[in-house]
């Protein structure tokens, strides 16, 4: 099938019409990317580079229109007046030629600055002032939003104030003006709009450019800053997670051996009471009785108190008892052997005991005796405990601050000891702590559970640190109104390069799955932001210290700072 001959031209037309309008598209895409390449800097932010490429583009379109307005001047006989339009072009040429070889944004700002101060004063005053120069002094505020835009904001202070007087200069200059205006009455009026049109245009554009650059940078910042406070949530989440999973472990150790020694104590109180019935029935010498309640009193000492022998002395001692045992007649000796020996018995009160008893009497007498003492030694264990696990809820009791308000006097040494206790199941038995606490560090108003989870971080990476063998040292002292600790391990050290790194939101050297490179950002934030304190670190090979500065007084925050994202909530 084939199209009409008008159909083809057609197409062959606005193909044509859309090729020349996508070539434009392209030049001046190539044009403005140019222009930023030219004017970038590097490591400079893309708000700043495309400020910086409308500057330069828009002083290389004034160089033809300043042509253009100083030929209309000319050619309705403001020679003079048209010099200055013609300067301006001129010299804007020259200042686009040096930016180009010498690539300096700075001093081509302040040229085009001074450029569009001075030579709308002057040409003003060489039309015959406000009224005849159509305004043109407004030109020299695209000075001031220049210097807005680039520089502080004591520089652009001082161009508004030049431009104010400026405009009392030329107040002041203008009844002394002997010139007439030779331009046409509408010449004048369509000056005066273009004037007003053009500058209120620019102004209007650099603003909207502003607020428009500000509306995003802070739907940027609220959008990263929602990211980053659901990451350290994350991050204290898979912390609580690993605390959770260390003391579970660590209440399962003493919850297991109490446990284990109540189904023991059932059978030794069984064993112990039938002992003790034989006995009963036995006739036993009044001084064989005796001897009996004096070894039964040093069952329940020995009971009370813990082993202090060594275990190849304990071993040769068990092996000598259990070898009198047999010599006597005495049944179990291999599991009468270790009670007796444990609660401190030796073979010369056995055979004290055998002199004033019968021998069919002595192995029911030891048997109670060791009864008694392992009776006991269950009981301590299962008290030793259940000790434990109340120390470890109070541990996480103080290690969270349940119940507390979060400003309120804490003592660092409990914070640090009570989070000690929360890592021990992640420090291997070849890594020492060492606390070295000062005497005149007193309590200090803080946030007891944030700094709580700086010593977390701290000491984590300490431990990540060493890996499996080293010593952590944890030092306090007062420094004036100041309190200071100090956490330093003997691991391999923080290289050089990353050292300014390590304090950055997900910077981390762990491989993937060991963080989220938001402890020590975290810690840094508690530390000097909620505390008004500090924390730096000093490491070099074999020793990295971190040093926490806090003050001993805390402002409490207002009421609007109350939700802080680096608080951790248990």
């Amino acid at each position: 099938m084939s199209l009409p001959s008008e159909a083809n031209t057609a197409l062959t037309t606005g193909g044509a019409v859309a090729g020349l309008v996508s070539d434009r598209t392209n030049l001046r895409r190539t044009f403005v990317t140019w222009v930023e390449r030219l004017v970038s800097d590097t490591g400079e932010r893309e708000e700043a580079r495309r400020r910086k490429a409308q500057v330069v583009i828009a002083s290389i379109l004034v160089v033809p229109a300043g042509l253009l307005w100083g030929s209309l001047y000319f050619a309705f006989g403001e020679r003079y007046a048209a010099a200055i339009p013609w300067s301006y072009s001129a010299l804007t040429f020259l200042d686009l030629l040096a930016f180009g070889r010498v690539r300096r944004f700075g001093v081509f700002r302040y040229v085009q600055q001074f450029l569009l101060l001075a030579l709308p004063f002057g040409l003003q005053l060489a039309l015959g002032g406000f009224v005849g120069s159509s305004l043109v002094i407004l030109w020299s505020f695209l000075a001031v939003l220049m210097a807005l835009l680039f520089g502080s904001g004591r520089e652009a202070t001082t161009w508004f104030a030049a431009f104010v007087l400026a405009i009392f200069a030329a107040a002041w200059a203008e009844p002394a003006l002997a010139i007439e205006n030779v331009l046409p009455h509408r010449l004048v009026l369509v000056f005066f709009v273009l004037n007003v049109s053009v500058v209120s245009s620019v102004a209007f554009v650099v603003v909207y450019s502003f607020v428009t650059d500000r509306r995003k940078l802070r739907e940027l910042e609220v959008a990263y800053l929602s990211q980053e406070l659901t990451l350290r949530q994350n991050e204290k989440l898979a912390t609580l997670g690993t605390l959770a999973a260390g003391v579970a472990h660590e209440l399962n150790n003493p919850a297991a051996a109490a446990r284990r020694a109540s189904e023991q104590l059932v059978a030794a109180l069984a064993r112990r009471d039938q002992a003790h019935l034989r006995l009963d029935a036995a006739d036993i010498a009044p001084n064989a009785r005796e001897l009996l309640q004096t070894l039964a009193r040093h069952a329940v000492d020995g009971a009370a108190r813990s082993a202090g022998a060594e275990p190849l002395a304990r071993a040769d001692a068990e092996a000598k008892m259990e070898e009198w045992l047999e010599g006597h007649g005495v049944a179990d000796s291999w599991e009468l052997a270790p009670a007796l020996v444990g609660q401190g018995i030796d073979l010369p009160a056995l055979d004290r005991l055998a002199a004033v008893m019968r021998p069919e009497t002595l192995s029911p007498a030891l048997d109670w005796i060791a009864g008694e003492y392992r009776a006991r030694a269950l009981l301590r264990e299962i008290g030793e405990s259940s000790t434990r696990v109340s120390e470890i809820v109070g541990a996480l009791k103080g290690y969270t601050h349940l119940g507390q308000s979060p400003l309120r006097s804490i003592n660092l040494h409990e914070g640090i000891d009570n989070t000690l206790v929360m890592l021990r199941s992640r420090l291997p038995d070849g890594i020492v702590v060492r606390r070295d606490y000062g005497a005149d560090v007193p309590e200090l108003q803080a946030y007891g559970t944030e700094l709580n989870q700086v010593w977390t971080n701290l000491l984590g990476n300490a431990v990540d640190a060493i890996d499996r063998a080293g010593e952590i040292v944890v030092r306090t002292r007062r420094l004036g109104d100041w309190a200071v600790i100090e956490i330093e391990d003997d691991g391999p050290g923080i290289p050089d390069a990353i050292k300014p790194r390590i304090f950055d939101p997900f910077f981390t050297t762990k491989p993937p799955g060991k963080g989220a490179g938001l402890g020590l950002s975290i810690s840094h934030s508690i530390v000097t932001q909620k505390h008004r304190g500090e924390l730096r670190v000093d490491s070099s090979p074999g020793r990295t210290r971190f040093t926490v500065k806090l003050p001993l007084a805390q402002r409490a925050p207002s009421p609007a700072s109350d939700i802080d994202p680096n608080r951790m909530a248990f």
